[in-house]
């Protein structure tokens, strides 16, 4: 097995969990630079870290991308842009540079352009799943030119990702469009059960959901509810105005009925149920496809 040398922009929780499972698969050879790693709060954390995963700790950028040609940047979205543009005079096109950071995909498609302008490759990684449940084995979805040489390593190393485009940006668009639902759907259960806790039914609404929401693929769901949306969205928004004056009466703020009453306005303003000539499609994208127009 080839001993690639890598290294680690960023040695939080995420990268030292990645690390270490490369570690014990036999990739001995890995560096990390971390601007916080002597800040007084977080710096004997990431020291911690080194130290346990016994990685050599460097001192700046340049000695960093010296020392290596893999380089993983795991720090944070608001700071990734920043971090390529800051590194882009170490690289070569020997370098391939690899961003884990949840940004948005116009972030991650500036930051291929930065890399790709010093020769360098580039991925887009989308981690899909929490980093402690999974540690290095983590669902990665991969973009952008470097995609099937880190495919390869990550072979090699018991990675596990999948190559979803050539183009970065495009895994962590799936990312986020998927943590619309998730997120969406987390807080919509909060405010559904703060509601049904008040009444003493939450089993019975739990229940009655599970039947409506789960005993089915959830591309069937979609359809099912989506395509009844397009035609029925006028009588909904009658329901959950009666559903945000009951939440109100019941001291709870109604944030995710008012979104969803207010996304179901927008159903209307765009006369979906005209253009559906009142007949219920076949297929959900017909709605979001009128939607999107």
């Amino acid at each position: 097995m080839k001993d690639f040398k890598l290294g680690f922009i960023g040695y939080g929780e995420a990268a030292y969990l990645i690390s270490k499972g490369l570690k014990e698969n036999g990739l001995a050879n890995q560096y990390v630079y971390d601007i916080n790693a002597n800040d007084t709060l977080l710096g004997p954390g990431i020291k911690e870290r080194v130290e346990k995963n016994n990685v050599s700790l460097l001192a700046s950028y340049e000695e960093l991308f010296n020392k290596a040609s893999i380089i993983l940047c795991a720090t944070s979205a608001k700071v990734a842009l920043n971090i390529a543009e800051n590194i882009a005079p170490y690289l070569t096109e020997q370098h391939i540079y690899i961003d884990l950071n949840a940004s948005s995909p116009m972030i991650q498609e500036s930051i291929g352009s930065v890399i790709n302008k010093t020769k360098a490759k580039f991925v887009d990684v989308a981690i899909m799943e929490s980093v402690p449940s999974y540690q290095h084995k983590v669902p990665m979805f991969i973009s952008g030119d470097g995609s099937n040489f880190f495919s390869e390593f990550a072979e090699l190393y018991g990675l596990n990702v999948r190559i979803i485009h050539e183009n970065p940006g495009t895994s962590s668009a799936i990312k986020m469009f998927r943590s619309i639902f998730m997120k969406g759907v987390t807080n919509l259960l909060i405010e559904t059960l703060e509601a049904s806790e008040k009444y003493d039914v939450t089993d019975i609404v739990l229940d009655s959901l599970n039947n409506s929401i789960t005993k089915q693929p959830l591309n069937v769901t979609a359809n099912n509810l989506i395509t009844r949306t397009g035609i029925h969205a006028e009588r909904r928004i009658s329901e959950m105005e009666e559903v945000i004056k009951t939440l109100k009466e019941i001291n709870i703020k109604p944030l995710m009925s008012e979104a969803t009453k207010n996304k179901l306005q927008q159903i209307v303003d765009n006369n979906i149920r005209e253009q559906l000539n009142d007949r219920i499609p076949k297929s959900y994208k017909q709605v979001i496809n009128l939607i999107d127009q």
